[in-house]
């Protein structure tokens, strides 16, 4: 089942289950009703194979989840006035069903269970059935994954939940068999129509209960330094010392995790999180989670040794780790990571991007029917693109034997040094070492004759905000035009199509059908982008856009009382209006807020930004200290704030040869703790000294390219060379 990683366990005051929750759910919907059947008789005058046929209400949508699921014979509708008001004319409860395109389980649920006509029949008779596409609508996903969780105490992906005409939920879970899902329905039918009573207090107290919750952690004071290293030792703590990752049965990456404990070791010097962080890019990199012959990352392995995936690629964990890998490349010197890095941005351009701009939001994980198919190889496939001399070679380096490691075939995997099978084969070690890359290009090509995984051209606006930073970076740390040419594509493709008339964010596109209402996390993810963009590129109206959606993201999301929802004020909030702060594959919208706004701060030098971040990591920092590593990206956030977060200022002609030096000075280090700005030799033009107030008054000295490494206004003196720039930007940090 896909399952949610901080979901998983949950957080003291958000993520627990509440026992009296779950044992009312049992009581008042199992217990109360068991053994009570309903007459599978419908009264719709669509019968299921009509349905079937003609297709659903959701034919005409432009979700490729919700158009997989418009020949059922399953009445759906998409969430929205028809099927709420339809419920409440006719006073059935609804059956909400969430999911997402590349979902494995969501699939085996539609096959199993929604293709079916008896279960259609049951369900279209006594429920208005509405299907929701969670990469659409994040906001209904979270407020119903926590209804789910209070009452199972777990939730994922396929989310099976049952409310009220008014929207409450009173039963919930996840993936359910045919016979089971069968008789589930037939119990909350009938206990809907003869124990009301029961099924309203139900619904009324998970209603109270997540209404009840609080939108800010406890504290009154900006966690300092010593409580950013606590969160770094509960990461350690849980450290998985012979594999890498976290200790858990299931291995995600969980990129801001590992970035997170990147920077800490910047900061600290602290070698045990080098050789954890070292130990997992590199175990993560050389494991089946690694397609290392696309180049991207699969979602999660359902093992612990990071060899067999769940085969799903989604774009949220590319973009990060692509910025990971970076990183770490430029900490650790490390080519491995370098490649890495360079792999994950070249699959994402090849295989991800749209040719009018933008990044497409995952793969499934199942091809032609079959999951991981597309991926997987026999010794005789090698052996058949290699040749016999070449090819058993290739198969020991690869990983690939007769007996397979997954279902027969074998996952690639690159955990076999040259020098063990040359040895083996009595090669020659550098002839051995070049055989992957001799034959990369050939596989791919073979493989491309598979029938391929289902492709979800969805835009989904923060995801891609990800991906422009990951582009712009990797531009500025490689020098390669493509990935720079690539992000301004994007950008403008998302600034165009993804923005209304009131300067509002959509939160996904496909086929240039806008949906969905943006939340915090599109708007603070596509900033960051945005602004990564600018530094990279030095284009001034990215940082204009991206200060655009800042100040509206303000208005709309962050609470005067030190919260920041989840949605705006004006929008559809069923179970009221939500906050999410918990970090897991993806940062919370909230620590990405935090993040926008320090390094929006840092560039313009106003101060704004800086005191407001202040106030929220302030009212969250009691949270922050029971929630440890589940809070990790504001625990970084924290970390900045205390500083130094410099803001560079290079001055000079973009073509001048010094210019460049103290680019790529700088981004040899590609410091996450600073923010970088260019102006032209003789200082800033009025319309880039109002957006960067910070610029005024520096220019080259002497007409020599110069740096300026300031925070808040407080400048070391100015440096001309590399060295110079380098050493000032480490002052305080070690790494």
């Amino acid at each position: 089942m896909n399952t949610i990683l901080n979901k998983q366990t949950g957080v003291p005051g958000s993520r627990r289950s509440i026992p009296f929750l779950r044992a009312a759910a049992i009581l008042a919907i199992l217990t109360v009703c068991t053994g009570a059947l309903m007459n599978d008789e419908t009264t719709e005058v669509r019968t299921p194979a009509r349905i079937r046929e003609a297709g659903n209400h959701l034919r005409d949508e432009s979700s490729v989840y919700l158009r997989q699921h418009a020949h059922n014979p399953v009445d759906w509708y998409p969430w929205g006035d028809e099927a709420l008001d339809r419920a409440r004319d006719q006073d059935k409860p609804i059956f909400l069903s969430i999911g997402y395109s590349s979902c494995h389980w969501c699939h085996v649920m539609e096959h199993e269970v929604f293709e079916h006509d008896d279960v259609a029949a049951l369900l279209n008779e006594s429920f208005v059935c509405i299907k929701v596409d969670r990469e659409e609508r994040p906001d209904l996903d979270a407020a119903y994954m926590e209804a789910v969780q209070a009452m199972t105490g777990r939730g994922g992906w396929p989310m099976t939940v049952f409310l009220t005409p008014g929207l409450k939920p009173f039963f919930g879970g996840t993936y359910f068999p045919r016979d089971q899902f069968l008789h589930l329905c037939r119990n909350i039918a009938k206990s809907y129509a003869e124990q009301r009573g029961e099924v309203a207090g139900q619904a009324t107290r998970v209603a109270e209960h997540l209404s009840g919750m609080p939108l800010a952690g406890g504290g009154d004071r900006v966690p300092d330094l010593q409580a950013v290293a606590a969160v770094a030792e509960t990461a350690l703590a849980r450290y998985d010392e012979t594999w890498g990752g976290f200790q858990q049965q299931q291995k995600f990456p969980t990129p801001l995790r590992w970035r997170f404990l990147l920077h800490q070791y910047r900061r600290t010097g602290d070698e045990r999180i080098a050789a954890a962080v070292e130990h997992t890019l590199a175990a993560m990199g050389s494991g089946g989670i690694h397609d290392h012959l696309g180049g991207g990352f699969h979602r999660y392995t359902v093992e612990q040794t990071w060899l067999v995936p769940h085969f799903e690629i989604m774009l949220y964990d590319d973009a990060q780790l692509a910025g990971l890998y970076l990183e770490a490349s430029a900490v650790f010197d490390d080519a491995r990571f370098r490649g890495i890095a360079v792999d994950l941005l070249d699959f994402m351009l090849r295989d991800m991007s749209d040719p009018a701009g933008g990044f497409y939001a995952s793969y499934d994980a199942d091809s032609g029917g079959e999951e991981g198919s597309f991926y997987v190889w026999t010794p005789a496939e090698i052996v058949a693109v290699a040749g016999p001399v070449d090819g058993p070679v290739l198969c020991r380096l690869l990983g690939v034997t007769p007996e397979g490691n997954f279902e027969g075939r074998s996952i690639l995997t690159r955990r076999v040094p040259a020098a063990a099978a040359a040895a083996e084969f009595g090669r020659a070690e550098a002839d051995v070492a070049a055989l992957f890359d001799t034959y990369r290009q050939a596989l791919y090509d073979r493989r491309a004759e598979r029938v391929r995984p289902g492709l979800d051209r969805k835009l989904v606006t923060a995801w891609n905000g990800m991906a422009l930073s990951a582009f712009a970076r990797g531009h500025a740390v490689l020098g390669d035009a493509r990935y720079l040419e690539a992000a301004r594509l994007a950008a403008d493709r998302l600034w165009a199509l993804h923005r209304d008339e009131r300067g509002r964010l959509c939160r996904a596109s496909t086929d240039g059908v806008r949906s969905g209402d943006g939340i915090v996390d599109d708007y603070a993810l596509l900033a960051e982008g945005l602004l990564d963009l600018y530094q990279a590129g030095g284009q001034a109206k990215y940082l204009r856009w991206a200060r655009e959606l800042l100040a509206t993201a303000r208005d709309l999301f962050v609470d005067p009382e030190g919260g920041i929802f989840l949605t705006a004020g004006d929008a559809e909030a069923p179970l009221g209006r939500r906050t999410d702060v918990f970090d897991s594959v993806e940062p919370s919208g909230a620590s990405a807020m935090l993040h926008a706004l320090l390094r929006e701060s840092a560039l313009t030098g106003e101060p704004d930004g800086l005191t407001r971040v202040g106030e929220v990591l302030a009212r969250h920092g009691d949270l922050l200290a029971s929630a440890g590593v589940e809070m990790a990206w504001w625990a970084d956030a924290a970390s900045l704030y205390h500083g130094p977060h410099y803001d560079v200022v290079i001055a000079g002609d973009p073509a001048a040869a010094g210019t460049r030096a103290l680019r790529e000075a700088y981004w040899r280090l590609d410091p996450s703790f600073a923010v970088l700005s260019s102006v032209p030799a003789t200082g800033p033009d009025g319309g880039l000294a109002d957006l960067l107030p910070g610029t005024r008054g520096k220019s080259a000295v002497g007409g020599v390219p110069t740096a300026y490494v300031c925070r808040f206004g407080a400048c070391a003196e100015p440096a001309t060379v590399a060295p110079k720039l380098q050493a000032q930007l480490r002052a305080q940090w070690r790494h």
